[in-house]
């Protein structure tokens, strides 16, 4: 969202970013972009009356901040945020205007552990929205069958780095990995594919970036399968690139996901990628044994996968190559173009 809200400004819309958090960002936004900001509503001690204050309070201030913006259309990102935004300019919130909204899925919502509410407000909301936007054409599918406007859009990535530890990558004999220390993530399975396939092959270690609340349980993990000398949890690190720029191959193990960033990221510098194939998102960015490596998620397919990479160096440096082409396909002028290609076309059917 930051960098599609910058990119935008620059092209010389006026863009709002409004965010319910007070915290650093993340990611770098254009000084052209205007902040707006909303507390998080606390409600009552009660649990239940407590949650139901909270969000009637979420959706009140959103609605007001939002048509007190008087924007053109509404851009939401996120399954809860697009509820929220759906709920807060609906006709039952007052009828409060009718700016169109687009929503926009960043997972794969036929996998992603929503909750019931959450699950029947999204089949019931997003018939509203202009239009919905999935990363991948499975995430597409799944929409349609209770939504009517729905496109696909995948992430961009930024241009290939070339930094000068790129260099040393091959020496330092490491397999990276970067993400929420949860259990979508699928970090488990590659611990323990790295002990199936390389346990025995002390010249290797895994590199795990990222924050979490399974990082204790990895931890006893990696030390039940006697490779806890091998791998390493750094925390998180921003920006990531120059610990990619370190990675002999980067591994992405995930049960699901939607239209992984970090894949592309680390195709395009060059960095030899090996992914499970789960149901979405790697088999729309990586040709297998063109500029990736897919491999069917089990932890015995993994372990073979990263053992056969590990032992065929030209096979490595082959899909290293390939994969700095994925800017030239999944480039941000390209995506850009699309939404705002999109977002004219909702609002001037609004007018």
């Amino acid at each position: 969202m930051a960098g599609l809200a910058s990119r935008l400004a620059d092209r010389g819309h006026q863009v709002s970013l409004l965010t319910f958090q007070d915290g650093d960002d993340q990611y770098p936004v254009a000084d052209a972009v205007q902040r707006l900001r909303l507390p998080q509503a606390t409600g009552s001690s009660l649990p239940v009356v407590g949650r139901i204050q909270a969000l009637r309070r979420r959706w009140r201030a959103l609605g007001q901040q939002i048509v007190a913006s008087r924007p053109d259309v509404v851009l939401s990102f996120c399954d809860r945020n697009n509820v929220d935004v759906l709920i807060a300019l609906s006709e039952k919130g007052r009828q409060r205007t009718k700016v169109p909204v687009v929503v926009c899925e960043r997972s794969d919502p036929s996998q992603q552990s929503a909750g019931r509410w959450r699950q029947i407000a999204r089949r019931r909301l997003y018939p509203k929205a202009a239009t919905v936007v999935a990363l991948t054409k499975t995430a597409a599918s799944y929409l349609s069958t209770f939504s009517g406007n729905v496109v696909v859009i995948p992430s961009a990535v930024d241009s290939p780095l070339v930094l000068s530890n790129r260099d040393q990558a091959g020496q330092q004999r490491s397999i990276v990995a970067a993400g929420r220390l949860e259990p979508e993530k699928g970090f488990d399975r590659l611990i323990r594919a790295f002990a199936l396939g390389l346990g025995s092959n002390q010249d290797w270690k895994l590199i795990i970036y990222g924050q979490g609340s399974q990082l204790e349980t990895l931890r006893e993990l990696a030390k039940q399968f006697s490779v806890d000398k091998r791998v390493n949890f750094p925390g998180w690190v921003s920006p990531l690139a120059p610990a990619l720029a370190e990675a002999t191959i980067f591994c992405l193990s995930s049960r699901y996901e939607g239209f992984p960033s970090v894949v592309m990221e680390a195709m395009s510098m060059g960095v030899p990628t090996i992914s499970v194939d789960c149901e979405s998102g790697p088999r729309e960015i990586i040709t297998q044994g063109v500029d990736g490596w897919l491999v069917e998620p089990t932890e015995a397919t993994l372990a073979a996968g990263l053992k056969h990479l590990v032992a065929d160096k030209p096979l490595r440096e082959s899909l290293g190559q390939q994969g700095r082409k994925i800017a030239e396909r999944l480039g941000w002028s390209a995506m850009v173009d699309q939404y705002e290609s999109m977002l004219k076309t909702c609002s001037h059917d609004s007018a």
